[in-house]
């Protein structure tokens, strides 16, 4: 494989095949909470200036099929102070398509990717999304996540937080 880009360089530690379990939230609390497991993959495989991601859950007691989610991250060279920003385009098999927009940011335990939505489109059988704000981070050699969603008139809850594990690069 050529060379990873430098404009994508600052991203290269999410990228490879993660998998693990975490736990989820309906917003409003119209069902139960529920835990799921994830296999997510970022990869670049040359080209354009942008990584490939897919995230498919499943429960984990029978394997069911819960979610699918399939995009790209598109980071932009770094602004004048050095902050890189970053684009992610995703698209739902329930029918939502979203941008969201946000950057890498220094925090007190490392650097972490903040994104929030800019766009959210859905088909007429879609649910209800109107806003996401997402968190990634590598901690302890594991890929890290927050999701935050608001359906409707309701401001954003948390929705699904998840550990990783790298199975492949």
């Amino acid at each position: 494989m050529a060379e990873l880009p430098e404009l994508l360089q600052p991203l290269e530690g999410f990228l490879g095949t993660w998998r693990g379990e975490g736990a989820g939230a309906v917003p409003g609390g119209v069902a139960p909470d529920f835990p799921y497991a994830e296999e997510l993959t970022l990869t670049w495989e040359g080209g354009g200036p942008w990584i490939a991601y897919s995230s498919r859950t499943f429960d984990p007691d029978s394997g069911r099929k819960m979610h699918a989610e399939s995009g790209w991250w598109r980071p932009k060279p770094p602004d004048d102070e050095g902050r890189i920003a970053v684009e992610v385009v995703l698209v739902h098999a329930t029918g939502v398509v979203e941008v969201l927009v946000g950057g890498l940011v220094e925090g007190p335990s490392g650097t972490h990717l903040e994104l929030a939505s800019d766009v959210v489109a859905r088909t007429p059988t879609a649910p209800e999304l109107s806003a996401d704000r997402r968190m990634y981070a590598i901690r302890g050699g594991k890929l890290m996540y927050a999701i935050d969603m608001a359906t409707g008139e309701a401001g954003l809850v948390p929705h699904l937080a998840a550990a990783l594990d790298r199975i492949a690069t």
